[in-house]
């Protein structure tokens, strides 16, 4: 809102108008997606089949353009398969968890996060979200899907909170933190077939 408001200053100036308006058109599909988003958390979701691959490689698109240069995406894919899903909810999901690990990456000038689908036994498909930032402290692995923690000085420990829920209230599947080191941070998540 307050990006709003200092175009709306911007074009009461009389500069640019052109390139105030398109990022003024930019702000508001951002608070389009915001409001759609927490609707959806609160209602019945429309379930569709979704390609997982495609929708976690245009989450990873989406915040290489706000993540650090020197940090690589990588997407594994050992299957292509669809689930059934609400793109909204899982792109979010998806995104707050891939948001984690840049920041705990963002000094790392071989920064690295690897997405991997494939199987897990015979009824779910498993999607890997490994990063080679600092690791999660064991004091706090517990915590980190709680409402309300947070390690970073900004935040308010929602992000991971919501993304449990969408994943395993919404989608039936599960999340965990599977490994975690100095090195290498392993978030995974499962879905039915």
């Amino acid at each position: 809102i307050s990006s709003l408001m200092g175009w709306i200053k911007l074009l009461e100036d009389g500069e640019n108008k052109d390139e105030i308006i398109g990022n003024i058109n930019d702000d508001l599909d951002r608070l389009s997606v915001i409001s759609d988003r927490f609707s959806k958390i609160g209602s019945i979701p429309q379930m569709k089949e979704i390609n997982l691959h495609d929708l976690l490689f245009n989450v990873s698109e989406y915040i290489k353009t706000r993540a650090p240069k020197s940090i690589k995406f990588i997407i594994e894919d050992d299957i292509n398969t669809n689930i059934s899903g609400d793109y909204t909810l899982l792109d979010w999901a998806f995104q707050n968890i891939i948001k984690n690990s840049v920041d705990a990456i963002s000094n790392n000038k071989n920064g690295k996060i690897l997405i991997k689908i494939g199987v897990y036994y015979e009824n779910y498909i498993y999607v890997d979200i490994e990063d080679n930032g600092k690791g999660i402290s064991r004091k706090h692995r517990r915590n980190i899907f709680k409402p309300g923690f947070s390690s970073k000085k900004r935040g308010w420990g929602l992000g991971l909170s919501l993304t449990k829920r969408i994943i395993e209230e919404i989608h039936f599947g599960k999340i965990w933190l599977f490994q975690s080191n100095e090195s290498k941070t392993i978030i995974r998540t499962i879905f039915p077939v």
